[in-house]
Order: C-alpha cells, then structure tokens, then sequence
C-alpha cells in the first residue's frame, strides 16, 4: 500500500509554489511533466475538475471535439483519496499527515465530536457549526497556506469557487492569503477565469469544478452524465477561456488541468452497512470514521475489532494498525502533526475491490453509486493535462 508522492498533488502543489521561487516542501514532480512553457510563463493556472479519474479522463479527451487539450498524463492523488484532503495538500503544499486534514469524516478529540470536514460542523449538524464551538478556520491547520508565502515573493494568487462555497469554514481554512471570486455556474467560472486572466492581475489562478463528482456519486463514475459534466468542462474551457484569450495572454499562460482524486463504482450489493447498534461497533469506542472506502476504527480491543470484523466481512475488508500505514509513508513524507495520529484510531479498515462502507451516522445517509478514498487505481489515478 503504497503512493508515489513525488508523482502526486503533492509533486504538482510543490512545482508550482517552485516556479515562484519558493523553496519547495517536498520533491516536485520531474521537470519532464510539463515543458518549457511552465517554467519560462508568467502565470499558472490550476483547473481542478473534482472526482475526474485517469482512464475517464482519457476517454473525455479523446472523444470531445477538443482542439488544444491533448492527452493527458497520469499522477497520483494522495491518501485518502478524498476532496477535503486533497485540497489542503494543494493549499498548503504539505502532505496529510502533516496537515491532519485526514478524512470527510473525522473524530476530533480537541472537541469532542466526530465532525464532517466538508461541511465544518459535528455530523448532523448545521454547516459551520465548529466555528461556534471554537474552531478558528484560520489557525484550524497548522500550516500556513501557499498563498501567504506566495505573496511575500510577490506573486498575486486568486481563487475561483461556486458562490455557495466562498464564506464556509472549510474555504476560509483553505483560502488564507488569496483574493477570492465566487461563480454560479460552469459558463460563469470560464468566463470569469478569462476575464481575469485578461487583467493581468494575478500571477497563480486556481480554479475548482465540483459537479463531476456529484454525478458520480449520484450516476457512477461509467455513467453518461458524468462524462457529459467533464466534456462539457474541456468544450467550454476551450471555446470561452483559450480560443478568446489575446495571444500574448495565451502565450505567457500555462494552463494545467487535473484532479482531486477519481472515483469507482460501488454496487449496493457489496455495501456494507455500519449501524450503531451492530456487533462490530460494540468493539469500537467511538462509530467510524473516515471514508466510504477507508474507515478509521478507535477500538477497545483491536484483536476483538478484528475478529468480528472478519467474521462479518469474510475477506472483503483488510485490517491494518493505524501507525503502521504512517510508518510505511502511506499518508505522505514529512513529520506527522501530532493531531494527525489521533485522528486516525488504531486500525484502518480497508474494503477489497469495489466494497464499501455507510456508516449510519444520522439514519438519513443515502447509496452513492460512485466512491473514494481508497486505494484503487480508479481512485488514486488522476489525469495532468498541460496546455
């Protein structure tokens, strides 16, 4: 169980902030992944279409009518393959366990609560509400955002997101130090990505699609509408940002487009449901968390923990100590945030093949026919487009 990070968001995060002259925190990707465009151009721009996987992002670019995105290449996500963490590793430029922002659900003991990350709140509860119970977004990561160190080097970043997300606890968090734009729709955030392109104003523009991940959940990752969503990302991308952009915009700009993590399908028949209730749950301490596809389990007895999970998931779900994956660089280099270790329990569940989990949590959570956070190629490959 193992990620190449160098080959990872992390890799990308950290070329990056590099062109800009910052000393990177990890080893970026190899030069060789983007050309010379990337390093003699005077901005970046950083299209993250959320859930788009390698070989479905292949299959986008060979079938659209596309005339300047070629194919792409393959790089990793990190470890969970989910959005919260990927997208604090790109804010930060530091890998999970150095961020501790390890899962979509988390047990925070600071707190005292299993908390949804995405949402900011204790499970069930309003969005935001950490902030209510103490939780500065501004100091909630220990690390500083790329954005702050970015402007001390005199670099202008700005950020592009749905109108709905800019004032949330989980966008200020990632958002210090960057100015920020919010969009209402997908022709709305091409256009203004040219526009602002066109000012010259800002030297490292991000940019974040969510919607092909939320046709995967709700169609699968193999269903018409979610190649539908990513084409119609790649046509409008061309014909509103890159065919109107003046040339000697286009010429010093390099575009790269990428994404989060991808997604697998999930068949209801092989997902397991968590309920409160349940034999296995007695062993823990605490209901899981983490993701659909990895739980983190807080045990009373992890030989126990073990032992009725074997007997209800047969083979279909491995069992790992927690430090163990930590040891073995699974949640990336550096030197872990104490937070992050308790936020991980004792052992890690991990389904096999195209297994799941759904904790019931709150009784109201629904089947999604695409998932992540695992391991699978389906989840940790993910395209890099350079244009």
């Amino acid at each position: 169980m193992k990620i190449d990070y160098e080959k990872s968001l992390l890799g990308l995060i950290n070329s990056i902030v590099a062109k800009f002259g910052l000393l990177p925190f990890h080893k970026p990707l190899p030069s060789n992944c983007f050309g010379e465009k990337f390093q003699n151009s005077k901005r970046v721009v950083l299209i993250l279409v959320d859930a788009l996987g390698y070989e479905q992002a292949k299959k986008v670019a060979s079938n659209a009518n596309l005339k300047y995105i070629g194919k792409p290449q393959k790089i990793f996500s990190v470890f969970p393959s989910t959005t919260v963490n990927a997208l604090t590793t790109l804010s930060t430029a530091r890998s999970p366990i150095e961020h501790g922002m390890l899962g979509y659900i988390l047990y925070l003991k600071e707190f005292g609560t299993l908390a949804n990350m995405i949402d900011f709140s204790p499970i069930g509860m309003t969005r935001d509400s950490l902030i209510s119970r103490g939780a500065n977004p501004s100091s909630f990561v220990s690390v500083p955002t790329i954005y702050e160190s970015l402007r001390n080097y005199g670099v202008n970043p700005l950020i592009i997101i749905p109108s709905s997300f800019k004032e949330s606890g989980l966008s200020k968090l990632h958002n210090r130090g960057s100015a920020v734009q919010g969009y209402l729709d997908l022709v709305d955030m091409m256009i203004k990505l040219r526009k602002t392109l066109e000012s010259e104003r800002f030297s490292y523009i991000y940019v974040y699609w969510p919607m092909v991940d939320a046709m995967g959940h709700t169609y699968g990752p193999n269903s018409e509408e979610y190649f539908e969503e990513a084409k119609e990302v790649f046509e409008l991308f061309e014909s509103l940002v890159y065919e109107r952009l003046p040339s000697n915009i286009k010429d010093e700009t390099v575009f790269l487009i990428t994404a989060d993590h991808g997604q697998i399908h999930t068949p209801w028949q092989h997902e397991y449901k968590i309920n409160p209730e349940d034999e296995f749950v007695s062993t823990l301490q605490i209901l899981p968390s983490g993701e659909p596809r990895v739980m983190y389990l807080y045990t009373k007895d992890p030989a126990k923990t073990i032992e009725k999970g074997k007997k209800i998931f047969g083979s279909n779900v491995e069992f790992v100590p927690s430090m163990k994956m930590v040891e073995e660089g699974l949640f990336g280099p550096g030197v872990a945030d104490p937070r992050s270790i308790l936020r991980i329990g004792d052992l890690i569940a991990f389904p096999r093949d195209d297994y799941s989990f759904s904790v019931k949590y709150t009784g109201n959570e629904h089947q999604m026919k695409g998932k992540h956070g695992g391991l699978s190629d389906q989840e940790i490959d993910i395209p890099l487009f350079v244009i």
